[in-house]
């Protein structure tokens, strides 16, 4: 998916104000949710889930668990400044 694809589908989600979300390297597809206080969370997409549930959708659910984290509270980063990372994988 393009950068300008993902930033459109990123704002349409509606993250609350305040939550950055970003394209991070990683395999797959990896985004990163964050709140500027040191509270963050990374969703990997790999490819296999990609095609077996479609590019779209699966961004969309992707982006979806992005934002669910961030309205109940994002974890704190790790000591090492890392976050927690969820994998969504294809059956």
């Amino acid at each position: 998916m393009d950068e300008t694809t993902l930033r459109h589908q990123v704002a349409l989600t509606g993250f609350a104000p305040g939550v950055q979300v970003q394209h991070v390297p990683g395999p797959g597809l990896v985004l990163r949710a964050t709140d500027g206080m040191g509270r963050g969370l990374e969703v990997q997409l790999t490819d296999e889930a990609a095609r077996l549930y479609g590019e779209g959708p699966a961004v969309s659910v992707t982006l979806e668990r992005l934002k669910q984290a961030a309205e109940a509270g994002l974890p704190e980063a790790r000591p090492d400044g890392s976050f927690e990372r969820l994998v969504f994988v294809g059956d």
